[in-house]
């Protein structure tokens, strides 16, 4: 008997992460408490990052926490890792994330002889996570954005386990939010951002590209705030965009290739050196 009703609980399961697949995307992306803003028609969104200019500042992480309403507590949770890199393996050499060798909590940058690899969600147009997810909670976007929607996600970490960038985050706790922070990039005053979703403890997150910033026409929050213009935004279907033209002009690098997820967060490097203030030279 105990297996009967396993095997009904099974099918009933199955049957209603079905439906819920079947839903379809607009659907999904109303059913979320804080909308997210229709997609741009026609636009491919992606992001590329010049690692010959990354200074490991980690002001896009810190501006990244503030925008999209990370709390501090009670896990150290970022949407932006920054790495450490020795010389000695180039962003070519790169096959993981984490890469090999690589320094999460290094306290000073640029430090010679070494440089700096951030990293958040790639938004895949092959993404693995979209394939796993049971209820469509996980999904992309008409314009490339890869999102999740808090109230459909159960929680199983199926897209966690899927992502081979290691870009997905778990909320094991409950968060605790703060009316207001301060920043460590300009010490201004932060409050909430009521154009984010709060997410809740047994739910995934990632980074959405800030889907409330671009869908308006403007850039990610990581973008504006880098210091040595390190990251670039734009629409990949716009030949005249900044990401476009970068991706004809310049070498550019896709982590784990091979996967053939189509990554839209590259790389490339034009070998630019820095001073010891972090300024370009």
């Amino acid at each position: 008997m105990k297996k009967v009703g396993a095997v009904g609980l099974f099918y009933a399961f199955n049957k209603i992460a079905v439906d819920y697949k079947n839903v379809g995307v607009p659907v999904l992306r109303q059913s979320t408490k804080v909308q997210y803003k229709d997609p741009v028609h026609g636009a491919n969104f992606g992001m590329m990052i010049d690692v010959g200019a990354c200074v490991g500042c980690r002001r896009c992480q810190h501006a990244c926490r503030l925008e999209n309403n990370i709390p501090d507590e009670p896990s150290n949770m970022h949407w932006i890792d920054v790495y450490e890199m020795e010389n000695s393996t180039p962003i070519t050499a790169v096959e993981s994330i984490p890469p090999t060798g690589a320094v999460l909590d290094y306290e000073e940058s640029p430090k010679d002889d070494h440089w700096y690899l951030s990293f958040n969600c790639f938004h895949c147009e092959n993404a693995p996570c979209t394939r796993v997810c049971p209820t469509g909670a996980t999904y992309a976007d008409e314009d490339g954005i890869v999102l999740i929607n808090y109230d459909l996600c159960i929680g199983c970490r199926y897209c966690m386990a899927a992502c081979p960038y290691n870009a997905r985050r778990f909320n094991w706790w409950d968060p605790k939010h703060e009316t207001s922070r301060i920043s460590p990039v300009d010490s201004s005053v932060v409050v909430l951002n009521e154009e984010v979703p709060l997410r809740t403890r047994g739910v995934t997150e990632k980074c959405t590209f800030c889907v409330h910033r671009t869908r308006d026409g403007e850039n990610p929050k990581c973008v504006e705030v880098c210091p040595v213009s390190a990251r670039h935004f734009g629409d990949l279907n716009d030949p005249d965009s900044e990401v476009s033209i970068l991706r004809e002009t310049e070498r550019t690098i896709n982590i784990r290739e091979n996967l053939g997820t189509r990554p839209k967060l590259q790389y490339f490097t034009r070998g630019v050196k820095w001073n010891k203030d972090g300024e370009k030279s």
